[in-house]
């Protein structure tokens, strides 16, 4: 599992780790590929990057920019990373959880309540599907939330995941849209594309506007239904 701990003060990074290093210690069946970021700018970069991590440790309150604007600018590129937030103040609990932040850890916090925070991100990550992919150059194991869509090319899908690649593969979009429609997040647009909703940013007018800067065109034919099924997701994610 990819990991990100980013905290201001180097004496609480500090603490992270050793607090990740004791969990570790509990618990070898994990292997944690762990980096640590001294500043909300830098953790930013490598995201802008295309970095993704599958837990991120985030302090909120540093400077110049806020731990839960770096969980917003995570999530957007992969939304199943468990984020924990971890802060000297409850001022900002209720703005975590409407992100959806797996645990919100006051400072100074005892290893028990670490280790109930990193369980709760490693079900998360754990809960997560994955689809073996025979691509051009390989076989991959790609997580299903990491999909952003999936376009066809003459006899290719071009599939566009959350850390900035893009894979190529030999098949029929019919039969992707079989393997991948039990999940709710999926939308079949047009003859071209699959779309995970979850990446949708807005629909204007017949476009379908992705958070990767992609713009999905909509068939006249099928708007009103393509814009109808974003709306029903949208509640639903609302009131979960």
């Amino acid at each position: 599992m990819q990991i990100a701990v980013c905290d201001d003060i180097q004496k609480e990074l500090k603490l992270i780790r050793t607090a990740l290093d004791t969990y570790t210690e509990t618990h070898p069946e994990y292997h944690f590929d762990i980096d640590e970021y001294r500043s909300a700018d830098d953790i930013l970069y490598a995201v802008e990057k295309g970095k993704t991590y599958d837990i991120a440790l985030l302090d909120i309150c540093m400077p110049d920019v806020l731990g839960t604007d770096v969980a917003e600018k995570m999530l957007a590129q992969n939304p199943n990373t468990g984020v924990v937030f971890l802060t000297t103040s409850d001022e900002y609990a209720i703005t975590a959880y409407a992100m959806n932040a797996v645990h919100y850890l006051l400072k100074p916090f005892l290893q028990e309540q670490f280790n109930e925070a990193l369980d709760r991100a490693v079900r998360k990550t754990k809960e997560q599907d994955f689809l073996s992919l025979a691509c051009m150059d390989g076989v991959y194991r790609v997580c299903v939330g990491e999909i952003i869509f999936i376009e066809s090319q003459d006899h290719y899908l071009m599939i566009h995941l959350s850390s900035g690649a893009t894979l190529r593969l030999r098949r029929k979009l019919s039969q992707m849209f079989k393997e991948i429609h039990e999940y709710p997040e999926f939308i079949r647009v047009g003859a071209s594309y699959i779309v995970n909703l979850t990446f949708v940013r807005q629909v204007a007018g017949n476009t379908l506007e992705i958070a990767n800067g992609a713009k999905i065109p909509i068939p006249r034919r099928s708007s009103k239904e393509v814009k109808k099924t974003y709306m029903d997701f949208c509640r639903k994610e609302v009131l979960k």
